[in-house]
């Protein structure tokens, strides 16, 4: 997630660049041609282009609203995963005893629990955007555990499987109540949805036949847009069709980056800095020292 730098911008323009080279040589042979053959005989009215334009404009709009929804629900869904972590460490915290007694469990029991939720966070992330699962998850689980995720193809499924187990295993010893039992079952139940809500936005593209639609308008606009022009002078006619094909370019590029927030760009819904967050919260209600700074943009960008 861009935070605080120009870079990407100019990273995003610089792509741009590349299609606005043949956009470029095609004004500029039309500029040099009025300017010697005079092709207001050629003029299309500028109204229909105007027409075009206004079309095209509409179709934008609608597919960046419809992209930027998608990133604001990835947004959404990553802040109820937040709230629920910490909420599903507090209750362990808080419910947990040994036998019919008031005492805390053992501090073994609580933290390996606790941090295999924060494992959970960081293999959800991981899982989106396509990498390792299993990267540096025997910092907070056994090598032994983190083994036995390699072979797995949902790895963040499976340990919500094993939070179960272990949820069951406490209940079944007497450390929790059938209440408590329950209201840790509806959190697990609340990062499921989440996790599926997550996976339904990675795994269902934007419809490609509407991105070559509005993609191909978007060209046809850029053709017949300085036949429109011919009647202003060549420098004008090619500063605006720049201009105007730029800004076109420029919408479609940005809806594009916003359809898919799991793509590891760096207009992607900050997975990583929010699982540092989560790990830095859990640690401290578990009472640990020496915790994590929280992750730092890294050129203005927060991943």
């Amino acid at each position: 997630m861009v935070v605080n730098s120009y870079k990407p911008f100019l990273k995003l323009i610089r792509e741009l660049l590349l299609h606005l080279v043949p956009v470029l040589v095609y004004v500029l042979i039309i500029g040099g041609l009025d300017l010697q053959f005079h092709l207001e005989i050629y003029n299309f009215p500028v109204a229909i282009v105007a027409i075009l334009g206004t079309v095209i404009g509409l179709l934008l709009a609608f597919r960046t609203n419809s992209c930027y929804c998608r990133w604001w629900e990835a947004r959404t869904l990553w802040g109820a995963i937040v709230n629920d972590s910490r909420t599903w460490a507090r209750q362990i915290i808080e419910f947990c005893k040994n036998g019919n007694d008031n005492k805390s469990a053992s501090d073994s029991d609580l933290r390996r629990i606790a941090l295999r939720q924060i494992a959970w966070c960081y293999a959800l992330s991981r899982s989106l955007r396509g990498q390792d699962a299993t990267k540096d998850l025997d910092t907070l689980v056994d090598e032994a555990e983190v083994d036995s995720y390699r072979s797995i193809h949902n790895v963040p499924n499976d340990i919500l499987l094993k939070q179960a187990i272990e949820l069951r295993k406490l209940y079944e010893a007497n450390r929790l109540e059938l209440f408590q039992f329950i209201e840790l079952e509806k959190t697990l139940t609340r990062l499921t949805n989440s996790m599926g809500g997550c996976e339904r936005i990675k795994n269902t593209t934007f419809p490609l036949s509407y991105s070559r639609l509005v993609h191909g308008l978007i060209y046809v606009f850029v053709f017949f847009l300085p036949f429109g022009l011919v009647n202003v002078p060549a420098v004008g006619l090619v500063v605006t069709s720049l201009f105007l094909s730029f800004a076109f370019l420029l919408i479609d590029r940005v809806s594009t980056y916003l359809q898919d927030p799991f793509s590891n760009r760096p207009s992607d819904t900050p997975m990583l800095s929010l699982s540092r967050t989560i790990e830095i919260n859990i640690k401290q209600m578990l009472g640990e020292k020496g915790l994590p700074p929280p992750l730092a943009p890294e050129d203005g960008v927060l991943y």
